[in-house]
């Protein structure tokens, strides 16, 4: 057992309880209200037994209740101030902050977060009017903004908390200095490892184990680092390893709705669709109108073709929750699905204008201008997504099939293999990678990525039917029989989406065995392409050069018998029987004739007894096996 989970076991409830409520408090102070109802959602599940004690949380949470005086103005400001911005009036929100004097740490934030917020609405905004730029949008108010909160840092180390180092580690992130956003994450953590914000944002930054090692070892006793080290290995793709996690931390925080997303859609990503629709099917029994991450939900319905429950899904929450992104997306792929594609663009462009950050969702939209052959929107969509998330496989991995389409394979090359850097277990990739390669005629470097996702683990099961076609452009047959025969003893009609691969294996394999003179292999697979559509007319062909073969084979043995056994015939034809009818009388008639002819009739009887002994024709051999 890891020695880091005895830690987290080790965690008091009381301890759990109080962080938690502390959390909520300090997160609706500031307006981080997604936050503060994260929080909410992680308290209202913990195990019952978590309160047999309240009174001890409650002590321990008195401690941090302590506020600087204010005055009735100043109360009255703030509070407005508040409610303006949890209704989206940034601006107004903070020129009202600005008119008063904000001497605690919670007023301050107040006061940057709302001038933060101006900005990203400001460049949401203007991303959001055309979904189809090209180019990234400049936004000149955040170079401001962080100038000022890393003078107030400097001026006032006092004032300036977790929150605010967090914060600052946002504005750093949107800058794009990725290195110094890490840090002021990190203080904040050092500051107060409760400030989940600063740990949800150091996730989103971390790109290498090392770095979670360093926060294990500094806050490895904390449920906080052991949902960070959750959550990063999802972002890095290490999906077997984030589900061990989030089911660690499950046990300490019991059985919450977001845990349980968190690893069904992990179970997707990992193309375990079927888990994935049973864990989500758990959820919603558990809060039926929770609509975070039933965008997964709905991904999983639709790869598995499961129509009707998409169609379910999509009208509940287009009732329930019919102004959120994940609805749209939940539309768009109900719409997908019946190929309706011009309206699900219209509600992915919806969901763009509601969530421009997520790569996610411009990768949907890059997808469904393939299907209606946009390719130009398509290459911006796909862009934007990789601009978002440079992790984003299927960011590149879109890019290279619709350069693959454009006939650019040289193109599609380049961005397979970083779909392939990103996902590199994935056999996707890497059969994406062995047909371009094919195509520029790189035979063998084909073979090997054919090879290597079937030994990882082939998750569409094609990556055989590939490796046998890449042997029969090279005319190399009898590989191609191979792989073509293990793939039909690994899978089964019900285990493959596209009879066709079976049905192509088997076509080859029936002629090939038929050119080899196999003919009851042959006769075998020609059965099989019958019950396929596409093969059944070249199945009855093959069967009819197997029945013509059989015959003009069964001719040429019975000539080549004939021969063989000319001699014994000529013999018996020959023989020296002669029926009394044949006798030469002589002119008398005598007894001397009858004699003689009788004893050429038994002399007769013991040549043909001596041909039947050398030919071995016994009364035993009637049941003698003859195949045609």
């Amino acid at each position: 057992m890891d020695p880091n989970e005895d830690r987290l076991g080790s965690v008091e409830p009381t301890k759990i309880i109080s962080d938690l409520y502390w959390l909520s408090e300090q997160c609706e102070l500031r307006c981080l209200y997604e936050c503060a109802k994260w929080t909410n959602e992680i308290i209202c599940y913990l195990p019952t037994e978590y309160f047999l004690h309240p009174e001890e949380a409650a002590t321990e949470l008195s401690l941090h209740e302590a506020r600087t005086p204010e005055s009735f103005h100043r109360q009255n400001v703030i509070k407005y101030a508040r409610s303006l911005i949890q209704n989206k009036e940034y601006k107004s929100a903070h020129s009202k902050l600005k008119e008063t004097s904000c001497n605690s740490a919670a007023d301050t934030f107040l006061l940057y977060f709302s001038g933060y917020m101006t900005s990203v609405q400001s460049r949401l905004e203007g991303e959001a009017n055309d979904s189809e730029r090209t180019t990234e949008f400049i936004d000149q108010n955040l170079m401001e903004l962080r100038q000022e909160l890393e003078k107030l840092k400097e001026q006032s180390p006092d004032k300036f908390d977790c929150f605010l180092n967090y914060l600052l580690g946002v504005v750093r992130k949107d800058s794009n200095d990725v290195e110094n956003a890490c840090k002021a994450f990190r203080e904040a953590v050092d500051q107060d490892h409760r400030c989940w914000p600063a740990w949800e944002g150091l996730s989103s930054l971390v790109d290498v184990f090392y770095s979670m090692k360093i926060e294990k070892e500094q806050h490895g006793d904390t449920w906080q680092c052991a949902l960070f080290i959750a959550e990063t290995m999802f972002r890095l793709q290490m999906y077997l390893c984030a589900i061990e996690a989030y089911l660690s931390v499950s046990n300490v925080l019991g059985s919450s709705p977001y845990l349980m997303c968190q690893i069904a859609a992990a179970q997707s990503e990992l193309q375990e669709h079927d888990s994935s629709i049973n864990s989500f099917q758990r959820v919603r029994k558990m809060d039926p109108y929770r609509i975070e991450q039933m965008n997964f939900y709905s991904d999983s319905l639709y790869i598995r073709q499961n129509v009707v429950e998409l169609a379910n899904l999509a009208k509940w929450f287009f009732e329930t929750h019919k102004f959120h992104w994940e609805t749209c997306c939940i539309v768009a792929n109900y719409y997908s699905a019946r190929k309706a594609h011009d309206l699900a663009q219209d509600f992915l462009k919806r969901a763009v204008k509601m969530c421009p950050s997520n790569a996610s969702i411009w990768v949907l939209l890059g997808h469904e201008y393939m299907e209606t052959k946009n390719h130009q929107s398509a290459i911006a969509a796909y862009r934007h997504s990789l601009q978002i998330d440079p992790l984003c496989y299927r960011g590149w991995y879109g890019l290279g099939q619709l350069y693959e389409i454009l006939k650019l394979p040289a193109c599609a090359l380049y961005y397979y293999q970083q779909a392939h850097k990103c996902r590199p277990a994935d056999s996707r990739m890497l059969i994406a990678l062995g047909v371009i390669f094919s195509k520029l005629n790189r035979r063998t470097d084909a073979e090997k990525c054919f090879k290597k996702a079937f030994q990882i683990g082939d998750v569409e099961g094609n990556a055989l039917t590939h490796l046998a076609k890449n042997y029969e452009e090279q005319e190399d047959l009898r590989n191609a029989a191979k792989a073509y025969e293990a793939y039909l003893s690994l899978y089964s009609e019900e285990l493959v989406g596209d009879l066709n691969l079976i049905a192509t294996a088997c076509q080859f394999l029936a002629l090939y065995n038929l050119n080899c003179d196999d003919l009851d292999s042959a006769y075998t697979y020609a059965q099989r392409c019958l019950t396929f559509d596409v093969s059944k007319e070249e199945g009855i062909r093959i069967l009819r050069l197997i029945m013509n073969k059989r015959n003009k084979d069964s001719k040429q043995e019975l000539i080549s018998a004939t021969k063989h056994f000319t001699p014994a015939s000529q013999k018996i034809q020959t023989s020296t029987m002669v029926t009394p009818v044949d006798v030469l009388r002589p002119p008398g008639g005598g007894d001397e004739s009858m004699i003689a002819a009788s004893s050429g009739a038994k002399q007769s009887e013991d040549d043909e007894d001596k041909l039947s002994e050398d030919m071995n024709t016994s009364d035993g051999d009637d049941d003698l096996e003859i195949s045609f």
